[in-house]
């Protein structure tokens, strides 16, 4: 577990009427929960937004790394805190599909979890190892439905986004690849690198360099819409199956009976560090597509990815081993 103090700098935020009986928050210093391990994709940008809130906040912000058990080990550290404020968790959609993947879960996030904001959306791209006789999406396409089985693909993990995504792509074009799954983004690319996978579904923060260094190729992107730092690259709708659109998000999360002005608060604050054009920017180039959203919006944002996800573990018979 690594733990980092975010110093505070001088900086002025008016907490006005909207805060009530929490008008001396935050007193003390906030821990902000991270479950994932420190120096990866999600770490960094819970770090840049921490930082920022800690700033406007003009208090202390200590992110905490609980690792493991795809998020369940740091939901549960949060759902057995205080429900004061003082303990928050920077989340992915990771805690939506655990419904399906997890029966036994020792909680509901549902149920047990108040959705403070939104941070950002996550496309994901479709990159393919640089040997592959492939030159485009479609081509890439006929070659999955002639190759089968043979063809193979990683992951960072059974059961996360990537793994789901690919699933959920494979069925849409009635093909059956064969998962790999690794500990990990880097050991994935490191093996789609050498030719050891033949497709990988890869966010943005670790695709771009490589596509900008030509040393892998990007054939699609999942979003209904094309990003605009890679316009040449078609979508999955556009490809020939209309109505794909799947993505994940960045969010925050606090344990459910949190103070509603405390919640409304710190979702203020978010939208306002992620529309800072010096955060707003720094997502954009790595890729992410800021969109900070409401307690109530982020909550609908968790219930349709869900559903979504849910359906997409039950249809295809997903099992975490």
């Amino acid at each position: 577990m690594r733990i980092l103090s975010i110093a505070l700098v001088a900086s002025a935020f008016l907490f006005g009427g909207p805060l009530a009986s929490a008008q001396d928050y935050p007193s003390r210093p906030i821990r902000w929960l991270v479950p994932y391990p420190a120096g990866g994709g999600a770490d960094n940008i819970a770090r840049l937004v921490a930082h920022r809130t800690a700033e406007i906040m003009k208090q202390s912000i200590v992110v905490d790394n609980r690792a493991g058990g795809n998020t369940v080990i740091a939901t549960q550290v949060l759902l057995s805190s205080p429900k004061d404020g003082y303990t928050v968790m920077h989340t992915v959609e990771q805690i939506a599909s655990n419904t399906s993947l997890y029966p036994n879960l020792p909680y509901s996030a549902e149920r047990d979890i108040d959705f403070i904001a939104q941070i950002a959306r996550v496309p994901f791209i479709l990159l393919v190892r640089p040997n592959l006789p492939v030159t485009d999406a479609a081509s890439m396409i006929a070659y999955m439905k002639k190759e089968g089985e043979k063809i193979n693909y990683g992951s960072y993990g059974q059961g996360g986004a990537n793994h789901l995504i690919m699933e959920a792509f494979a069925d849409r074009v009635g093909v059956r690849p064969t998962h790999i799954p690794f500990q990990g983004a880097a050991p994935a690319v490191q093996n789609l690198l050498g030719g050891q996978i033949d497709i990988y579904f890869s966010d943005p923060t670790v695709a771009l360099p490589y596509i900008r260094s030509g040393r892998l190729k990007a054939l699609l992107v999942t979003t209904k819409d094309r990003l605009p730092y890679l316009p040449d690259v078609p979508t999955v709708a556009e490809s020939g199956y209309p109505g794909f659109d799947m993505y994940t998000w960045h969010g925050l999360v606090a344990p459910k009976g949190t103070p509603p002005d405390i919640v409304r608060s710190l979702s203020a604050v978010i939208k306002q560090v992620v529309s800072e054009p010096t955060v707003h920017k720094e997502l954009l180039e790595r890729g992410l597509i800021p969109d900070p959203q409401s307690p109530e919006q982020f909550r609908d944002t968790f219930l349709k990815s869900q559903a979504s996800l849910g359906s997409i573990v039950r249809k295809l018979n997903i099992k975490i081993q």
